[in-house]
């Protein structure tokens, strides 16, 4: 594994639209979470194949509490990209 660390991306319109309706602990632990993934974006959620290569789904932790909030994403192995196209939060 490299020292030098994946850039995490938001798509623009779902990635960071989900973000910005997020409540502020749910943005915190989302903010904490892409630590994480810029370190190891490959054992941070369960993988999903599909027909664009994969998709990544983490449930996150808020506020000390396992949650309904969901961060989805997709790693780009030869960019070292890691990018968030969605988060779902639940009731």
């Amino acid at each position: 594994m490299s020292d030098i660390p994946w850039t995490v991306e938001y798509d623009p319109d779902t990635g960071r639209g989900a973000l910005a309706v997020a409540t502020p602990a749910e943005r915190a632990a989302i903010i904490s979470f892409e630590q994480q993934l810029a370190q190891a974006p490959h054992h941070c959620g369960d993988f999903y194949p599909d027909a664009v290569g994969g998709l990544y789904t983490a449930l996150l932790t808020v506020e000390g509490r396992p949650a309904w909030t969901s961060v989805l994403y997709r790693v780009d192995d030869d960019a070292r990209t890691v990018l968030i196209v969605g988060i779902v939060s639940g009731p």
